[in-house]
């Protein structure tokens, strides 16, 4: 069993030996009051919420899972002796899948492969667990890129969103797509805090994209109701269209993302799109 204090104690300690820039985080250009990372960047890099990790360093939590044991100590940058010690005092084993494999791993639910069948005519496309992108209509692979060309463990709309400057280029206002991304992601990890996927792609994120610390560091967009964006298409340009998420309740880890054409121009861009590129299909 953990004693009390040993895993805030050795949180603590390692938290002290890091600086910002040794998990690619800027410093900022106050001076800090101590030497070694705040709790909030360890939490952040982690995927983890601040309060669950203030709780595990103040002793109030004593036992974690092994994919949060996993997520510190890939955000404190630890050796395998290291992690093997954090899990043992964290009272769990080792347990990190790939991203590929949980991307090959998820089966879509027969209900949202049916909606898929049904949507011919609106982009659309089916989430899984962290925004993995299962599956997908060929108007959402016309409208926004071919899926099937990516590897599985890139095929993530939170990645995509944060980490690919092509498909950034899309949004006609890159902030949007990320407060939209931000506000799924945290449903997720607050529905599922042990989640190893969810915790495992905040953390990525969080290191590597300026950006998305920004957004996660918010109150992220409540509600799941529909909201307009407008991206930007090199064949018919503008196209304002209506972001709506639909869930199941039987199966709430996927989703399907519906855009939905926001207006009658929208409704007739999409179709001339889609008229073109069958046209070069054939």
């Amino acid at each position: 069993m953990p004693t009390p204090s040993g895993l805030g104690a050795f949180l603590s300690f390692r938290r002290s030996q890091l600086r910002p820039e040794d998990i690619g985080m800027s410093s900022g250009s106050g001076r800090r009051r101590v030497e070694g990372l705040r709790r909030q960047e360890v939490a952040m890099a982690a995927g983890i919420s601040l309060d669950y990790y203030t709780r595990m360093e103040q002793g109030r939590v004593t036992r974690v899972s092994s994919a949060v044991a996993d997520a510190l100590a890939k955000a404190l940058r630890l050796t395998e002796a290291e992690t093997r010690q954090l899990h043992r005092i964290a009272g769990g084993r080792p347990s990190r899948p790939s991203a590929r494999a949980r991307a090959e791993g998820e089966t879509v639910s027969p209900v949202l492969e049916h909606v898929l069948d049904m949507l011919t005519g609106v982009p659309a496309l089916v989430m899984g667990n962290g925004m993995a992108v299962l599956r997908w209509n060929r108007p959402a692979a016309v409208l926004l890129g071919d899926f099937a060309s990516m590897d599985p463990a890139e095929r993530n709309l939170a990645r995509l969103t944060f980490l690919d400057d092509r498909w950034c280029s899309l949004y006609a206002d890159r902030q949007v797509g990320a407060r939209l991304c931000v506000a799924h992601l945290w449903r997720e990890a607050t529905a599922r805090p042990d989640d190893p996927g969810v915790t495992a792609l905040i953390g990525e994120l969080a290191v590597k994209s300026v950006n998305f610390r920004e957004h996660w560091a918010r109150q992220p967009v409540r509600g799941r109701g529909a909201r307009v964006v407008t991206l930007q298409h090199s064949i018919v340009g503008s196209v304002e269209l209506a972001h709506e998420t639909l869930v199941v309740a039987d199966d709430p880890h996927q989703s399907v993302l519906i855009l939905r054409p926001a207006g009658g121009a929208a409704a007739a861009a999409l179709r001339l799109l889609l008229d073109r590129t069958t046209e070069a299909d054939g």
